[in-house]
């Protein structure tokens, strides 16, 4: 299909989504106190999240947003393997949903988290916020099953199209199994430490996908017919 070149341009700038959110989810870890417990969510700890509410609220808002490019990075990737696939292939559609449920159960526990914080600055009771502390866990826990439609949809588009490079085609195929057992580890369990390496894996792949994808982005719009110009008649 024919592209112009306002279209080429989103196309080329969008990847960088993948580094905004990798410098969000960085910022909103660094500039707020982390709550005891490590990777739980605030609201399990009431008499914490009493103390710092506010920086949870700011928290709450600056990760938010990070899920809502996460979003913006999957329609990133999404579009990429169109371009580099043929059109009867499904693995476009699959990177888009993959990526969209994860980002939105991100922004659901966010909005969990946030509610959580808002009630407790209300004088909420210990017993109701422990339940949103429990939901927002579950949001986050479950995040990380619809990344495994993202890593193995991009993961075999580029394989199959060498549109990536070959040790980052093999890093986002690991994430496959790896999101599958981080989404199945919880606080105090056994696979404990795989939900701690599996927050460093999604901001390391979100910031080497969109510097790959940015990179990659020139050659695929390339390969594509551009829109022909319209010259006025005389």
């Amino acid at each position: 299909m024919p592209i112009n070149d306002a279209q080429q341009r989103w196309e080329r700038l969008l990847p960088l989504a993948g580094v905004a959110f990798t410098m969000l989810m960085v910022a909103g870890a660094a500039a707020f106190p982390m709550p005891p417990g490590g990777d739980v969510s605030p609201a399990s700890k009431p008499a914490w999240l009493a103390a710092h509410h506010n920086a949870v609220i700011a928290q709450s808002y600056l990760r938010g947003l990070a899920a809502i490019v996460f979003i913006a990075l999957a329609v990133a990737a999404a579009g990429a393997c169109r371009r580099a696939l043929s059109e009867g292939s499904t693995l476009p559609a699959l990177a888009l949903v993959g990526g969209a449920f994860t980002g939105g159960l991100l922004l659901l526990a966010q909005a969990v988290g946030l509610a959580a914080a808002l009630y407790v600055r209300s004088d909420g009771t210990a017993t109701t916020t422990r339940a949103l502390g429990t939901l927002q866990d579950a949001f986050l826990n479950m995040s990380s099953l619809p990344a495994v439609l993202l890593f193995a949809a991009v993961g075999l588009a580029a394989q199959r199209t060498r549109f990536l490079p070959r040790w980052f085609i093999a890093f986002t195929l690991f994430g496959v199994p790896f999101a599958l057992l981080d989404s199945i580890s919880y606080d105090s369990g056994p696979l404990e430490p795989v939900a701690i390496l599996g927050l460093v894996y999604f901001l390391a792949w979100g910031l080497l996908a969109g510097v790959q994808l940015y990179l990659a982005s020139p050659r695929l719009s390339a390969e594509r017919p551009r829109e022909p110009e319209l010259t006025a008649a005389i």
